[in-house]
């Protein structure tokens, strides 16, 4: 993916992030803006591929692993994760729409404990991952990612 696509991308999410939304009848204030992270554009691209190569639609992998998992295989210690999914969208105006029209997939975008992200398509397939990295020096000693 170009630097000029993932620009727009990201301006586009945080000009939602900044200004706040409904998500449902639940209004979401603004809050701090994202950045791009190429690790969790990998793991977002495999999960699209694979989506595309064996034609399903689902949080977990073909093998079962979740978000949470997906991201530690690509060595993303995470201390918050999740994912937006979309399917038959033919730009990313759209699918973001689709987002903000979900309650659960516009609080994922609104959530003001991730500080990273990526978005990646393949075939019919959105994937948008988020994250938030665990402070160096830290002990991971649950698991709570949100999807």
């Amino acid at each position: 993916m170009n630097d000029v696509y993932k620009a727009s991308i990201l301006k586009k999410v945080n000009r939602v992030r900044s200004t706040g939304c409904f998500c449902d009848r639940k209004y979401m204030p603004s809050t701090t803006p994202l950045t791009w992270n190429d690790t969790l554009y990998k793991s977002a691209l495999v999960h699209a591929k694979e989506m595309t190569r064996y034609n399903f639609f689902a949080h977990y992998s073909i093998e079962g692993a979740d978000i949470g998992e997906r991201l530690e295989e690509y060595g993303y210690d995470w201390q918050v994760a999740g994912e937006n999914l979309g399917e038959g969208q033919r730009s990313f105006e759209e699918v973001l729409r689709d987002w903000l029209n979900s309650r659960s997939h516009c609080k994922m975008l609104m959530n003001p404990k991730v500080n990273e992200m990526a978005v990646a398509t393949q075939g019919r397939f959105w994937v948008q991952h988020f994250g938030k990295q665990m402070p160096a020096n830290s002990k991971k000693v649950g698991r709570k990612y949100t999807h």
